[in-house]
């Protein structure tokens, strides 16, 4: 059985509360819509090859 989809308004706010922030009814379809957006462009990302890259470090080690 697949899972129900869920609207992109309804993740954003399952995401603002488990992340404690709220979100104003009158902005929840606009913060909708840019999530919905950022969503499509990272999953660009997995069409990339990375094989050759290497990882970086941000926080190097302390000597």
């Amino acid at each position: 059985m697949a899972e129900p989809q869920i609207s992109d308004e309804e993740r954003v706010l399952e995401l603002a509360r488990l992340s404690g922030i709220s979100i104003p009814d009158d902005e929840l379809a606009e913060v909708a819509n840019r999530f919905g957006s950022l969503m499509l462009e990272l999953d660009k990302i997995s069409d990339l090859d990375l094989s050759d890259i290497q990882p970086v470090s941000i926080f190097p080690d302390e000597g």
